[in-house]
């Protein structure tokens, strides 16, 4: 027979492991987290520089640098994409 204390003792040792184990979110008061609110972030990055850099690029002429500015601004748009995308983290179910 186990006394009441080390009956105690055996939950409290069991809530230690549970707490122990579990993963710790920052979550901000809208609830997201930093890791979600930075994707978004270079979601909208990747969102302007495209219509910034590349679209806005086709209504000026741009002779001299014409495909240096369009491949730079869409790596760039691309690059924070891709990221952004990673960054996510969607889980099904």
């Amino acid at each position: 027979m186990t006394t009441r204390r080390e009956r105690a003792k055996a939950q409290a040792n069991q809530l230690n492991k549970q707490f122990e184990t579990q993963e710790v979110k920052v979550i901000n008061k809208d609830g997201k987290s930093r890791k979600e609110k930075f994707s978004n972030y270079l979601i909208d990055i990747s969102k302007y520089v495209m219509t910034g850099i590349v679209i806005a690029s086709l209504f000026k002429d741009l002779t001299d640098h014409k495909v240096l500015i369009y491949s730079l601004g869409l790596f760039i748009a691309f690059t924070s994409l891709g990221v952004g995308i990673i960054l996510t983290d969607k889980k099904k179910g």
